[in-house]
């Protein structure tokens, strides 16, 4: 009777053993998807990074090419001040409009 008793309570451990094992694995399987999920995630997360960084890049040149501009349009202005000759003066800031009407027509062309 005793044996009988024992070999049922080993019976009921290894079921519970098994069970648990199985669940384990399910677990396991469910984790190692999320895992490949989150790794793609990063992977495309990575990819938006970078190509923001590229934008950022672009944006940064525009804006210091529109400083630059900037700059040499204001010494036109100062020369206007100092009674040069008005001709040349008008040629410099027709050009310097030209290029800067260009420059934001590049500005607006966003890549596809």
């Amino acid at each position: 009777m005793e044996q009988s008793e024992n070999l049922r309570r080993l019976e009921q451990f290894v079921e519970k053993l098994i069970d648990n094992h199985n669940q384990l694995k399910n677990e396991k399987s469910e984790l190692m998807a999320q895992l490949q999920e989150k790794q793609q995630e990063i992977v495309e997360l990575q990819e938006t990074v970078k190509s923001l960084q590229g934008d950022r890049s672009v944006m940064h040149n525009q804006v210091t090419g529109l400083i630059d501009r900037i700059g040499e349009w204001e010494k036109i202005l100062e020369k206007e001040g100092t009674g040069h000759n008005s001709d040349s003066r008008e040629g410099e800031a027709r050009s310097l409009s030209k290029e800067s009407s260009s420059l934001f027509t590049i500005a607006t062309e966003q890549p596809v």
